[in-house]
């Protein structure tokens, strides 16, 4: 097991990116035939019900709006997005989840769970809970 506490000079920001990058390295889960990598983390960063706008997508994503809204296209096709106007706003379209989108979102992750269940399971119960509650602080820390 290697464990490192950073490099000498890394603030704890760029400590936990090279962390950050480890795990994803190690629980990436390859594209399936039917959706590729960007267009999982679209699905996934839909979410909700309010729906997110056209320009969100495309700064999530790092590209530009012409090419993210081909990628809206395209789930819109296979049933996995909608787009609505916003309730709140009528001039505003939402891209959100349809029914199917929603089942696709919940059965799958951009992590393996299989791997990351196993290396949960590596490490005590006591770290698996002082993890997850540091995750749940940062997360909430990230959101505000």
């Amino acid at each position: 097991m290697r464990i490192l506490y950073g490099v000498p000079n890394q603030s704890q920001a760029e400590q936990f990116d090279d962390l950050y990058g480890r795990l994803w390295r190690a629980l990436f889960k390859a594209d399936e035939e039917d959706l590729t990598q960007h267009e999982r983390q679209l699905l996934h960063h839909v979410g909700g019900v309010r729906g997110i706008a056209l320009h969100e997508v495309a700064r999530h994503l790092g590209i530009p709006k012409s090419s993210a809204s081909e990628r809206v296209k395209s789930l819109e096709r296979r049933g996995f997005l909608t787009r609505r106007r916003d309730p709140e706003d009528e001039r505003r379209l939402s891209i959100v989840l349809t029914d199917s989108g929603v089942a696709r979102v919940r059965r799958d992750s951009v992590l393996d769970p299989v791997r990351l269940a196993a290396a949960l399971k590596r490490i005590s119960a006591e770290d698996r809970k002082a993890l997850l509650a540091a995750l749940e602080h940062l997360a909430a820390a990230a959101e505000s």
